[in-house]
């Protein structure tokens, strides 16, 4: 018998939040994957997000600067679909992604945003 989970309450999903957030990206991206790839109704491009974002970072941290900025697009493209942010701050993290993106272009250095929840 399955049981129907709550994506956000599945504990692979906040190991993969705490995981993004400590800076360990590839990590990170493993359990993103394993969820996206299990995911139901509108999990899968949920998850997908910060799949592509964890991605993108530690393509950017391996000096893979187009894969990175592709993946980070990929996840922004994402957000500005997304209808349900099951309480996650996306559009803080969006905004912290496109700056990221935008200092890959340039070469600098970049400080990654963090994922959180929204304000109530």
């Amino acid at each position: 018998m399955l049981i129907d989970v709550e994506l956000t309450d599945d504990p692979r999903f906040l190991r993969g939040i705490a995981l993004f957030n400590d800076g360990d990206y590839l990590e990170a991206s493993d359990l993103f994957e394993e969820l996206f790839f299990e995911g139901v109704r509108d999990e899968p491009d949920f998850i997908r997000i910060f799949l592509q974002f964890s991605v993108g970072i530690f393509h950017a941290q391996t000096g893979q600067w187009r894969p990175a900025v592709e993946r980070i697009e990929e996840g922004l493209r994402l957000v500005s679909a997304n209808e349900n942010d099951r309480g996650f701050d996306l559009v803080a993290l969006a905004a912290g992604m496109k700056t990221g993106a935008e200092a890959l272009r340039k070469k600098q250095i970049v400080s990654w945003p963090q994922i959180a929840f929204r304000a109530r």
